[in-house]
């Protein structure tokens, strides 16, 4: 394989004679999955450590590290995730060396788009119908993306706030009824789904296929790993319709908050967060990270007032693979054509 400057490369998945080359490649690169790297800690050397040929990797991981080696040396890699959802990959990491091919920024950018093809067509064998990254808008990589076919579906801004911070809250917080906020239950899952197709935009939900599973709270029990991730949420209704919804994720000493709320619900947004906070209650050393998407800039102004500090935007990607189209068996009067070709694998 060449990339589009001529330069041969040669791409394939990680064996463990790369790792001793690859561990020091592990600083400096790209983070594509925050704020979810920072809740879980998740690293790169991590996902070094948890590929498939790993005899210590977690039971059921699923992370592959395909890399482009250039002049006999690893030059760069990068790591993909499965979801738990079936026929979805995040693309987590993305890293190049400082030397040799890759020192100069176009030299990165022509392996990084070669290396995020191969990608793409190792997922499409796999039955992969879309891969998904989230990427700073002004990072290097941002060309990259785009020559290997990525396109932006949305963005997102991600705030944090230190748990020693002093929280503001409204002025009238004391003398106002707290908001109509209860837990969330398994019987809210088909509301959830409803509310977030009635305020997402159309784009976002085809980019995120999201089904009704997507907002289910996993049940535990006792047999939780005790610094596992533990999620919960909380639902504001008015009548007989959830308009106000915020999920809480929490593993070790951070925090995610994610909000979805109809217009009508803006007015509570703000004693919403309030208790969502108190409930939560987070210690000095705690962080609490939350995410503001490009359609709900109201929420911006309040984490603000509460003392979050935004830490960036970054882009929403989206690639989706193709797939085979091949013949099926059927009467000669039926078949007209023998059409072999690739079509989009979500059509």
């Amino acid at each position: 394989m060449t990339t589009p400057g001529g330069l041969p490369v040669t791409i394939r998945a990680m064996t463990l004679r790369d790792l001793p080359r690859l561990a020091p490649l592990c600083r400096g690169g790209l983070h594509l999955d925050l704020p979810g790297a920072l809740l879980s800690g998740y690293t790169p050397l991590h996902g070094l450590l948890q590929s498939r040929w790993s005899p210590i990797a977690p039971r059921g991981s699923h992370v592959r590290n395909y890399v482009a080696r250039c002049q006999g040396a690893p030059c760069a890699f990068v790591q993909a995730r499965a979801r738990a959802v079936p026929r979805k990959w995040d693309i987590v990491y993305l890293a190049a060396a400082r030397r040799g091919p890759a020192a100069t920024p176009d030299g990165r950018l022509r392996i990084w788009t070669v290396l995020l093809d191969y990608t793409t067509a190792s997922a499409g064998r796999r039955g992969i119908q879309r891969l998904y990254a989230k990427q700073p808008g002004d990072g290097e990589a941002a060309e990259a993306f785009r020559a290997a076919g990525y396109v932006r579906y949305g963005e997102e801004a991600l705030y944090h706030l230190y748990g020693g911070t002093t929280l503001a809250t409204s002025a009238a917080d004391g003398e106002a009824e707290p908001p109509p906020m209860r837990p969330q239950t398994p019987a809210d899952t088909w509301a959830l789904h409803r509310l977030y197709t009635l305020t997402a935009p159309k784009p976002v939900q085809y980019a995120e296929a999201y089904t009704s599973h997507r907002w289910e709270i996993a049940e535990h029990g006792l047999w939780r790993p005790r610094r596992g991730l533990r999620e919960w949420g909380f639902v504001v209704e008015q009548g007989q319709e959830i308009i106000v919804y915020c999920r809480v994720g929490r593993q070790r000493q951070r925090i995610r908050l994610a909000f979805v709320f109809e217009p009508e619900g803006r007015a509570l947004l703000e004693p919403v967060l309030d208790a969502v906070l108190r409930e939560v209650a987070p210690g000095r050393d705690d962080r609490v990270y939350c995410t503001v998407q490009e359609y709900q800039q109201e929420l911006a102004p309040l984490l603000e007032a509460r003392g979050f500090e935004r830490l960036g935007a970054q882009e929403l990607l989206v690639r989706y693979t193709t797939v085979s189209v091949r013949r099926a068996l059927a009467p000669a009067w039926l078949v007209r054509e023998n059409v072999r070709a690739g079509v989009p694998a979500h059509l």
